[in-house]
């Protein structure tokens, strides 16, 4: 598919419906100003690179080189990560926008698939080619569309992009719902949210099954109120979570098992009794988990003193299943592991 760019706006300061782009966070640091220009910076080293991939030929039939998208991931000149259209012949255009919300960052863009953008990138970080890495710890997320917080928009704003993804066919794709920090705002909760997208993507396709791992596309979703964001990420477990730090130190996967199981959802029970549901089963695996791997002659912990526990979250959250042996700094990774 070609490179296809939207109109944009970069002078525009504050998120809002009609964007497109990246959420962007540090996975081991607090968000900071210096890292808005870092992630742009990042993102912007990928452009003559991706471009050379889609348009192999540009406009006057001259054969691009990815030569020159080589040398834009060894250096950039310029601290702010901005290069003249001149330099950069692939139109791409990046600009962050305004949030209340000092956790995370948005990098909007004029690229009308940031999803398709996003999963290159994390691929050649990915790569064994010494590709120079990000000095930052970045979670890189596309955003495909930005909506009212509102369950009528969002079911508008999101069909499209399923249909394109999951809804061509009746292929039996795999999916996972993953809800980024916020438990949701005044009209659209996290789990109203998770359903709304769950009924769309069974309504164009009843083939798809949920899972946990081993995903086809991970739906990516989080609501800043008033606004509701969402993408889907191709690979999403095998690039650790589209985790740059992981990436940066060698992905290493532990997902042992396929999760096509009692794991995904089942419409039948309401909501109370699907959390429920899934906490026993993750508090099950826990337990048996905890049995195999205690050392031998050391009391091991009883499927009952787990299940008393409390298990601290809903199964369906963002989990990592690739962890580093030593985290920086020696903590690790913010986010849960199934």
């Amino acid at each position: 598919m070609p490179l296809e760019l939207i109109q944009f706006d970069p002078s525009h300061k504050l998120l809002g419906p009609g964007d497109r782009g990246f959420l962007v966070n540090l996975t081991k640091a607090r968000w900071m100003e210096s890292a808005c220009a870092e992630a742009v910076k990042l993102l912007q080293s990928f452009t003559q690179l991706y471009y050379a991939e889609k348009c192999p030929q540009d406009k006057d039939g001259e054969k691009v080189s990815a030569d020159s998208g080589m040398a834009d991931l060894e250096e950039i000149e310029e601290e702010d990560g901005q290069r003249s259209a001149q330099e950069d012949k692939s139109g791409i255009q990046f600009a962050i926008r305004e949030m209340a919300y000092p956790s995370v960052g948005f990098v909007a863009s004029n690229l009308a698939d940031p999803s398709d953008f996003a999963h290159f990138v994390l691929t050649k970080l990915a790569d064994k080619n010494d590709f120079k890495k990000p000095r930052l710890p970045f979670r890189i997320l596309p955003v495909q569309r930005v909506c009212e917080a509102k369950a009528k928009a969002v079911e508008q704003a999101v069909k499209p992009i399923l249909e394109d993804t999951i809804g061509q066919d009746e292929f039996p794709f795999r999916f996972s719902l993953i809800f980024r920090g916020h438990n949701g705002g005044e009209h659209l909760s996290k789990y109203e949210s998770k359903s709304v997208i769950r009924n769309c993507i069974w309504a164009l396709n009843p083939n798809c099954v949920q899972c946990i791992k081993y995903q086809d596309y991970a739906i990516i979703m989080d609501i800043f109120e008033p606004l509701f964001v969402m993408g889907v990420a191709k690979d999403f477990q095998q690039l650790a979570s589209y985790n740059t730090w992981i990436i940066r130190h060698g992905i290493k996967s532990d997902q042992g098992p396929d999760s096509e199981d009692e794991i995904s959802d089942d419409p039948t029970l309401n909501e109370d009794e699907e959390r429920k549901r899934k906490l026993r089963i993750k508090r099950k695996r826990r337990a048996e988990k905890a049995g195999l791997t205690q050392p031998e002659g050391d009391a091991k912990k009883s499927a009952e003193q787990i299940e008393d526990g409390d298990d601290g979250g809903d199964c369906e959250d963002d989990t990592d299943n690739h962890k580093l042996g030593t985290a920086l700094n020696g903590e690790q990774d913010d986010s849960d592991t199934e």
